[in-house]
């Protein structure tokens, strides 16, 4: 269906620029007006006019138009039209993918607005534009404080797009963090700030985000309405970005619903699109799609190189955002065509990116960010009130005066005055509720990464050291060289159980995504300590699904207790760990051909110490633990988890 090869996709894409011709009718319209100014001040207000429509320009126009403006806000000394202009300069250098100099130019544009200038609506567009930066450099945090800080602005000029804008950019991070339900409460609150359905229609691409929200919760129904909402929106007010956007998404929704056949229509329309508008991140983007719609059409091989060359293009141009999408595609090809080291490979590489991302964007440093903002944003309630109340008071003092005696005024003077008190001791004892919350919560978390610090520097200093010892006693140890190999293994189990406590003391709650993929990590490891059983992991860890750390860090130790009885003591040639949803519990079964045993004797047994320690943990965990075995039948031990 598509002939072109990946290396000329990406020829199409990048160098076919079309920067001559009229992307839209709208465009053309305001082409033809920059054409006939008649005066520098028309001519510069129609060049002003066509960059704001830079969505829908090539970078490389958009960039010209914005330079020109800029010589003629300043033939004229006009600095807010010169900051306008550099404003423009930073859309189309976002777009074109050079992010860093982009940033400058915003940041030059923040220090003229906050000194010389006075224009919020301005101040909040140059925001927003810093957010879709650090979103393309993987900044996730940086992004969701400039949304907040968009939304500050735009509530104080009551301006009512910006403040969708500013939701839809926090929205949008979350999504990209995978935190799929807190990205879709920020759409939907983007959604709800205003009720002119003229005004939602204004903005198509937060229609888009919506469908992709629900798209990751799979509900694929809600997910296919927005999409053609957010469509229908893109053609009507010629948002060609939106309309690419929006275009490629539903084209991911025909492949994932198997209804792979409708996808190549809206797929070719994008194609069109992106040469006219060429950007780098989305082209990135649109490669992933259609490596994913080579996955699920049985052509691996092609999805597999158009991935690799996708992540070669998103390193090169910093697009660190696009490589979760590009590497779970790729792993999605490796395991649709049967390369199961390839696809354990790519597996690793996007566990190693999840905790970059979060070591960049920590939950905490989100929370304080968020309270913050919320801090500020009752501040600002407040100012508005009171500055309301002040004019309602003079109006009403200026008309009792005319009305009534001195005594009167005295009197409402010193009831407004008790108003005010009781308002301020109400303030003050929110606050204090909200510092010790605060204050509680931030203990717990110091005492979780101190008690992790401790066993870093004790016990893994001391089981490292127990583990070198042995290996020296294994070269010289003779007849104790089973006693010896006894304490090497012990040591080992030392070090994985250190590694999977810290893992879980680093948070409250844990993505059972990220466990998962530990389990799938734990079973290559300890496979190379048993060459004679075969361990293998079937099945996917459901998502959003979070569980306690406590709760994570019992049951891998329970799994690692069973896999270890398996090959230890059961002789058996192959133990499968399987995921599984079991109602609205996750189940992981760990299942062995071996020797079996008798459960009720083995409990009678004053030496049972495993069984016992399996039993205890689920039971302090609140782990649902089940195990049914029979001598020479083999085993198997469910464990089920309930989410938060």
């Amino acid at each position: 269906m598509y002939r072109f090869t990946c290396f000329a996709y990406w020829l199409i894409f990048l160098f076919l620029t079309i920067v001559g011709h009229g992307q839209t009718y709208l465009i053309d319209s305001l082409k033809l007006d920059i054409k006939n100014s008649k005066t520098e001040e028309k001519l510069l207000a129609a060049i002003f006019a066509l960059c704001d429509q830079g969505y829908s320009l090539h970078p490389d126009t958009l960039m010209s138009y914005a330079g020109h403006a800029r010589k003629l806000a300043q033939k004229k000394s006009d600095l807010h039209d010169e900051v306008k202009a550099l404003y423009y300069e930073s859309y189309a250098l976002t777009n074109k993918g050079l992010i860093d100099s982009s940033l400058n130019i915003a940041n030059s544009c923040m220090e003229i607005l906050k000194i010389k200038v006075n224009d919020p609506v301005l101040l909040a567009n140059v925001l927003n534009q810093k957010g879709r930066c650090y979103m393309r450099k993987n900044n996730y945090k940086e992004a969701i404080e400039m949304g907040y800080r968009v939304i500050d602005e735009a509530e104080k000029c009551k301006d009512t797009l910006l403040q969708m804008k500013g939701k839809t950019l926090i929205g949008w991070a979350y999504l990209e963090m995978g935190q799929t339900s807190e990205a879709l409460n920020w759409h939907l609150k983007a959604l709800r700030t205003t009720d002119d359905t003229s005004m939602q229609a204004r903005y198509g691409i937060l229609f888009a985000n919506l469908a992709l929200n629900y798209n990751g919760l799979k509900k694929t129904d809600s997910a296919l309405y927005y999409i053609g909402k957010a469509i229908d929106y893109s053609r009507r007010h010629e948002n060609l970005f939106a309309l690419s956007n929006s275009l490629a998404i539903q084209a991911q929704l025909f492949v994932t619903s198997g209804q792979s056949k409708h996808a190549e229509s809206p797929l070719k329309e994008v194609v069109t699109i992106r040469k006219l508008i060429g950007d780098p991140f989305y082209i990135v983007s649109d490669m992933s799609q259609l490596a994913l719609y080579y996955a699920h059409n049985g052509n691996a091989k092609n999805g597999i190189a158009l991935c690799n060359e996708g992540i070669a293009i998103a390193k090169a141009y910093k697009i660190d955002t696009k490589l979760f999408f590009l590497y779970s595609t790729l792993a999605e090809n490796y395991k649709t065509g049967g390369n199961a080291a390839g696809y354990a490979e790519t597996l690793e590489k996007l566990l190693a990116l999840k905790d970059t991302v979060y070591k960049k964007n920590s939950a905490e440093a989100l929370a304080e960010m968020q309270t913050r903002y919320e801090v500020q944003k009752k501040e600002n309630l407040i100012i508005r009130q009171q500055l309301d109340i002040t004019k309602k008071n003079y109006l009403f003092y200026g008309s009792l005066f005319l009305l009534a005696a001195g005594a009167a005024l005295s009197y409402l003077f010193f009831k407004e005055y008790k108003k005010r008190q009781k308002m301020k001791m109400h303030m003050m004892v929110e606050a204090e509720k909200l510092m010790s919350t605060q204050a509680v919560a931030q203990a717990e978390e110091n005492q979780r990464k101190r008690i992790a610090a401790d066993l870093h520097d004790n016990l893994g200093i001391q089981a490292n050291a127990i583990l070198y010892g042995t290996e020296l006693l294994q070269q010289e140890a003779g007849e104790k060289e089973a006693l010896v190999k006894d304490l090497h293994e012990t040591a080992k189990d030392m070090l994985l159980t250190l590694r999977e406590t810290l893992w879980a003391m680093k948070t409250a709650d844990v993505e059972v995504t990220d466990m998962w993929l530990r389990v799938i990590n734990f079973s290559k490891q300890i496979g190379r300590y048993y060459p004679l059983t075969r361990i293998e992991t079937t099945g996917i860890a459901p998502e959003p699904f979070k569980i306690n750390s406590g709760e994570a860090l019992n049951a891998m130790l329970i799994m690692q207790e069973a896999v270890n009885n398996a090959a230890r003591h059961a002789n058996a040639a192959l133990i499968t760990i399987a995921s599984s949803l079991n109602g609205k519990n996750w189940e992981i079964a760990v299942t062995d051909d071996g020797s079996g045993f008798d459960i009720e004797a083995m409990r009678k047994k004053q030496d049972s110490y495993g069984l016992i320690n399996m039993g205890d943990r689920a039971s302090i965990a609140g782990l649902q633990m089940e195990i049914h075995t029979k001598p020479l039948n083999g085993t198997t031990v469910f464990i089920r988890m309930a989410p938060i």
